[in-house]
């Protein structure tokens, strides 16, 4: 694995050396922006024993400002990026129907392009995480394989009565999250797109490894999306972490996206079996339903084994619809969820949910 981080470094020095030599070449323009956007979403649950409303900030794409500078001639540009996410309320919990404030720097990093690829430098999303799902439905602002609305909700045990408090395994622990590497500081290279097919290697703060690699084509009409990727752990628990996902679009609106995550336990740390995730949706996209925009819909399965310990099994059924508002930047979603989870020692009752929402991108 050394000789892997010395080759991404070598790499990314010869490309910075090939930047710095054009840099004067041409005019040069400077550009600033600010973006971002606001989501807002009512959540209600019955876990089993009682119905609870929440008010949260969106999930699957949460508040956030970002700062975008850039730097571009014809043969480079330099550019760097900030953006900060800001959630009022997000992961509402049966107990904490409004959630908690969260402030958090989501990317910090500066990158180059030029026509050898592009490198990011900083913390933002490295190679395991830029991809880490093919969703082609249009409905993932309602839900996706990173996060569900209902994340911080709790399981209750069907022996529960209705004062108790829940059990304390919530929705997201048990079908594990996303399986991805997560934002951290590192290095990363992209190469350029080559008929349709794009790679990307990274290195990060604690010297872990990850690569991915996409594809998006055209044929005649018909979309295809896909993408691997491996990320190789520093971690006591876990060695790697493994993700594939494929998504179709036809003609008419019919779409299908599928997708599988493994993460490989270190045998030396772990006696568990290795923990998988399967997400898939099959969507109908229509125009003309709305003078204002696109409406997209979904039905969704999710199946996640051995999250915690040997023998946890977590599915959920879901139907989202999302109806876009493009003059306006914004989108209208709404979804309903059945979600169970089992382990060796306890029988939870189901969850069932219905959310809606609405984003502006600004």
């Amino acid at each position: 694995m050394t000789n892997f981080r010395m080759m991404l470094l070598s790499t990314a020095a010869i490309g910075l050396t090939a930047v710095a030599s054009s840099a004067s070449a041409g005019e040069v323009e400077k550009s600033f922006a600010w973006s971002g956007q606001v989501n807002r979403a009512i959540a209600v649950v019955d876990d089993g024993v009682e119905q609870t409303m929440m008010h949260e900030d969106g999930s699957m794409s949460g508040t956030r400002a970002r700062m975008l500078a850039a730097a571009k001639s014809d043969s480079m540009t330099i550019g760097a990026t900030i953006e900060l996410g800001i959630q009022a309320g997000p992961n509402a919990t049966q107990t904490s129907t409004g959630g908690g404030d969260a402030f958090n720097i989501r990317h910090s990093y500066v990158h180059i392009i030029n026509s050898m690829g592009r490198v990011d430098i900083g913390d933002t999303a490295h190679a395991g995480e830029s991809y880490a799902v093919t969703d082609v439905s249009g409905t993932s602002s309602a839900e996706g394989l990173v996060v569900t609305a209902w994340d911080g909700v709790l399981f209750k045990d069907s022996a529960t009565t209705s004062s108790a408090p829940a059990a304390g395994v919530s929705v997201s622990t048990g079908h594990g999250g996303d399986i991805s590497g997560g934002r951290q500081s590192g290095l990363s290279y992209s190469t350029p797109r080559f008929n349709g097919f794009g790679a990307k290697v990274s290195v990060v703060n604690d010297g872990a490894q990850s690569g991915e690699v996409t594809y998006g084509g055209d044929f005649n009409g018909v979309r295809v999306n896909a993408g691997a990727n491996f990320i190789n752990m520093k971690d006591t628990t876990f060695e790697s972490r493994t993700g594939y996902g494929l998504g179709i679009r036809l003609k008419n609106g019919l779409n299908l996206s599928l997708n599988y995550k493994e993460e490989d336990l270190d045998n030396d740390n772990s006696t568990n079996d290795d923990p998988s995730v399967a997400y898939g949706k099959v969507g109908y996209a229509m125009k003309g339903l709305s003078s204002m925009g696109n409406t997209s819909f979904s039905v969704s399965y999710r199946k996640a084994e051995d999250m915690t310990l040997t023998g946890d099994d977590f599915e959920a059924y879901g139907f989202q619809v999302v109806q876009s508002l493009s003059d306006y930047g914004t989108s209208v979603y709404g979804g309903y969820s059945n979600m169970s989870y089992d382990t060796t020692l306890n029988d939870f009752d189901d969850i069932n949910g219905v959310v809606m929402g609405m984003r502006v991108v600004f």
